[in-house]
C-alpha cells in the first residue's frame, strides 16, 4: 500500500512539474518581441501580370455567344478590366469605364470571371440591366484568362498601349481621370 502512494505521489509530482515546465515554456514564449512585419507599398506583391510585359492574347465569348480576340485591337490601346455582379468596388467603376469608353473611343474590355457568379451568365445579364455598357463585355467562364493575368482581387485593370505591352496596372476600381492619365502617359 505505501508503495501505492509514493509510485502515486511520484506521479502527480511528475504531472505538475511538466504543467509547470510547460506554462514557463508559453510564457518565455509570449516574451520574445515579434518583429514588425513591413507594410508593402509595391502593388507587385499582390501578383498579376507586370507592367512592361506583353499582355498574353486570349479569346472569350461575348454574351451574344460570339469569340472576341485581344489580338483584335493591336495597334491600339485597350483597357482589359476584370470585375464580378457582385463585387462592390467593380459597381462603383463601372459608370467610371463606360464614361471613359464613350469619351474616349478608346476600347475597353470587360473580362467577367464568371465562374465566380452564383447563377453564371444569368448574374452577368442582370447586372448588365442594371448598369448597360456599349463595350465589350466576355466572358470567362473556366477562369483561363484570370488565372493567365493572375488576377488575384477585383477589380483588376490592365491598360495596354497600342503593342499590347502593360503600360499600368491597378487593383481595385478604377476612375476615368485615372485611366485617362494612363493614356496621356502613353501618348508622351
Amino acid at each position: 500500500m505505501r508503495l501505492q502512494r509514493i509510485g502515486i505521489g511520484t506521479l502527480i509530482l511528475l504531472l505538475i512539474a511538466g504543467l509547470a515546465y510547460k506554462g514557463y515554456e508559453e510564457y518565455m514564449m509570449t516574451q520574445k518581441k515579434e518583429e514588425a512585419v513591413p507594410i508593402v507599398q509595391n502593388e507587385s506583391v499582390l501578383g498579376g501580370l507586370e507592367v512592361g510585359q506583353q499582355a498574353p492574347d486570349f479569346t472569350l465569348n461575348t454574351l451574344d455567344e460570339e469569340n472576341l480576340t485581344l489580338s483584335e485591337f493591336q495597334g491600339q490601346p485597350v483597357v482589359i478590366n476584370f470585375w464580378a455582379s457582385w463585387c462592390p468596388p467593380c459597381r462603383d467603376e463601372f459608370p467610371e469605364l463606360v464614361s471613359f469608353e464613350e469619351a474616349t473611343g478608346i476600347p475597353v474590355l470587360g473580362v467577367n470571371v464568371t465562374k465566380n457568379e452564383r447563377r453564371g451568365k444569368e448574374d452577368v445579364e442582370a447586372f448588365l440591366d442594371e448598369y448597360p455598357v456599349d463595350f465589350p463585355i466576355l466572358l470567362d467562364e473556366e477562369a483561363a484568362v484570370e488565372q493567365q493575368y493572375r488576377v488575384v482581387a477585383l477589380p483588376t485593370t490592365y491598360v495596354l498601349d497600342a503593342k499590347g505591352i502593360i503600360v499600368e496596372k491597378k487593383t481595385g476600381p478604377v476612375d476615368e481621370a485615372w485611366l485617362q492619365q494612363q493614356i496621356d502617359d502613353i501618348s508622351e
